[in-house]
């Protein structure tokens, strides 16, 4: 296998107060348009991304769009981050950097980007992951073209610490139907990881959701409530290089207690079942959404039905086999 490097991307087919944000000053005679009014705004959270962030931000950097804007929210890094990201803010002005007096967490990391976003359309980036260079400019014509798709995102190829590929992931996200309960329907049956939430996503509809909490797998629950205010669109490209390293929550080799440390250092809960709990929040979503009452009620009973029987299946084929060997 190859390893994937910027240019390569280029051949792919299809609460402690934060700093303010710093901006170097714009040079003489660059156009202004993206910088003033950005379509796209591109939140990048980082904590100690010194070894990969450098490659992010050149994928980044070379879209094949010039109307977004880049905001970096360091979480207090101890490595060379903060200097690398000034290097950059004197590089390109579409670059912004602020920086929490302490780690808050990943979960407030994340969710402070979408407060300070100025574009009509957000994306995270994260701070080790690739992104092919129509990446944003694919997903914002899907959402330009079509004003009732909520999120628009890329297929994903998934690659290792040193940008080796190890394959397409199939999100199985395309969910096009104006229905609620077609779209929870299928998000409970297909939902693998959630390479979507990467997406390019409508920051109105985007703010009215909870955004990413504080606890394990709530980017679960982020994800279904965007299903749920609107149709998902896959751009049929891959265009998304996540990367797998050992700092990977849920694919890497951190356990719980550490992965539950990444949302949110001070948190005190405890890390059993935390699909429960993202299981109780998306049916308090559906209660809450403005749908009327038989439309509610279709989406909660199909959404219970498919999430539950996936939980189930695997108990089952254990039994199973367990009575064929008698």
């Amino acid at each position: 296998m190859s390893a994937t490097t910027v240019g390569d991307l280029r051949d792919e087919p299809q609460e402690p107060k934060a700093t303010q944000l710093t901006q170097e000053p714009k040079a003489t005679g660059e156009p202004q348009d993206a910088r003033v009014n950005p379509r796209v705004t591109i939140g990048l959270p980082v904590y100690n991304g010194a070894e990969y962030i450098v490659e992010t931000l050149e994928s980044l950097l070379t879209q094949d769009s010039d109307e977004f804007e880049i905001i970096i929210s360091d979480n207090a890094s101890t490595d060379g981050t903060a200097d690398i990201c000034a290097e950059y803010i004197k590089r390109d002005p579409r670059i912004k950097y602020t920086r929490n007096a302490q780690n808050l967490g990943g979960a407030y990391n994340y969710s402070r980007l979408v407060e300070l976003a100025d574009g009509e359309y957000f994306k995270w980036a994260s701070a080790d992951d690739l992104c092919g260079p129509s990446f944003v400019s694919a997903c914002a014509k899907v959402l330009d073209e079509n004003p009732e798709v909520v999120l628009a995102y890329p297929q994903t190829m998934m690659i290792d610490a040193d940008g080796n590929r190890l394959g397409i992931n199939r999100s199985g996200m395309h969910l096009p139907w104006r229905q609620p309960w077609k779209r929870m329907h299928a998000f409970a049956k297909n939902r693998q990881l959630c390479n979507p939430c990467f997406g390019v996503i409508r920051t109105d509809v985007l703010r009215k959701t909870s955004l990413i909490q504080p606890y394990i797998s709530s980017d679960i629950t982020l994800l279904a409530q965007l299903v749920l205010a609107g149709p998902i669109h896959e751009v049929p490209h891959v265009l998304f290089y996540r990367r797998v390293i050992d700092t990977s929550c849920g694919l890497g080799t951190l356990t719980p207690n550490e992965v539950r440390e990444w949302f949110d250092p001070n948190s005190s809960v405890g890390v059993k079942a935390p699909l429960m709990r993202v299981f109780w929040n998306i049916e308090g979503s559906i209660l809450r959404a403005r749908l009327n009452p038989f439309a509610k009620l279709l989406t909660l009973v199909v959404f219970t039905a498919a999430w539950n029987k996936r939980l189930l299946r695997p108990h089952y084929f254990r039994v199973r086999k367990k009575l064929l060997r008698r």
